[in-house]
């Protein structure tokens, strides 16, 4: 009986200790949203333009799609 109830407390210890952490983990990403937000403005996301496409010609583009083809089978 004796070893039953340390391996309670041990589970009880284990299952606190596991949700504090979550908490904690929680709080601090909680806390770096709000950071994140409120400071934006000093991280600016840096906008990757689209190439532009040249004349969609549809040979080309067939033949593109089959070189990708080629390309992943090997």
């Amino acid at each position: 009986m004796e070893l039953l109830m340390q391996g309670i407390v041990l589970m009880v210890i284990g299952m606190a200790t596991v949700s504090a952490f979550l908490v904690l983990l929680i709080m601090a990403m909680n806390g770096s949203a709000s950071f994140f937000r409120k400071f934006a403005h000093l991280f600016p996301e840096e906008v990757a333009e689209a190439p532009k496409a040249a004349a969609t010609d549809p040979v080309a583009e067939i033949a593109i799609a089959l070189a990708a083809i080629r390309a992943k089978r090997g």
